[in-house]
């Protein structure tokens, strides 16, 4: 006849340790919650650093455009300078100078133009991919805000969670014998794993290695605490209706 209350002990230790089990799901869950918020800021840095290139090349080809303005400027004052200075020579020696530079500076002015020409369609085309990447990174930051609301809330209802089981396992703790919650308590601080180990199969839940029978026949009468020969976790037999549930799934 099995001993009730051994079974009812091992019984209450698995239930705690299922608890913790679930404890400790919930707060590695929670400890990853900080780690997508700042995941999502690194994307948005991402979408942030691709509008700031957007914008500095519109920048520099709004500086380009007002170097080349000046110099155009520059050679327009030169070409007239030397216009004026054209109706005043006496010689054609002097005039044939004044009129190759007035000819040179007419060349470099259609040249600066061109050049402003095409800078000036690069700022069109500058200014709608600006303005096209502004739109998306508005919408990813909206989203990020989102999926960041979400993440938050998430965070809040996992705390909750850790509390009411951090209240369930006390509602446990208090019945179950201290010896056996000391051995367990040891066993979690060494091993960080299972203690109490669900046989199915015939076999320990815990590594997976078959029991031997009278191991297993002893672990079935609850007379004293048995242990899995090769990993040392408590064996814990279900009742058989249990045990054929549990292998099933």
């Amino acid at each position: 006849m099995p001993n009730s209350n051994l079974q009812e002990q091992l019984g209450l230790l698995h239930q705690l340790q299922q608890i913790e089990l679930t404890i400790m799901s919930l707060q590695q869950q929670r400890q990853a919650v900080p780690l997508k918020v700042a995941k999502l800021g690194e994307e948005i840095q991402v979408h942030q650093g691709a509008l700031d290139a957007k914008k500095e090349a519109l920048a520099e080809a709004e500086r380009e455009l007002r170097s080349k303005n000046a110099e155009l400027t520059d050679h327009q004052e030169q070409r007239l300078k030397y216009e004026t200075q054209l109706r005043e020579v006496k010689t054609n020696k002097e005039y044939q100078a004044l009129d190759n530079e007035i000819g040179f500076l007419q060349k470099k002015e259609a040249e600066v133009e061109d050049a402003i020409l095409g800078i000036m369609l690069d700022i069109d085309r500058f200014q709608e991919e600006l303005r096209q990447e502004q739109v998306s990174f508005d919408a990813e930051k909206e989203k990020a805000g989102n999926r960041k609301t979400t993440y938050e809330q998430e965070g809040k209802d996992l705390d909750a969670q850790v509390v009411e089981q951090q209240d369930e396992r006390k509602r446990f703790s208090p019945d179950i014998d201290k010896n056996l919650m000391s051995s367990y308590q040891a066993w979690g601080r060494r091993n960080k794993s299972a203690f109490v180990s669900i046989v199915k199969n015939n076999a320990c839940g815990g590594c997976r290695i078959a029991i031997p029978p009278q191991t297993l026949k002893e672990a079935r009468k609850f007379e004293k605490v048995v242990q899995c020969s090769s990993c040392k976790r408590i064996l814990y037999p279900l009742p058989e209706e249990e045990e054929f549930d549990q292998a099933n799934e």
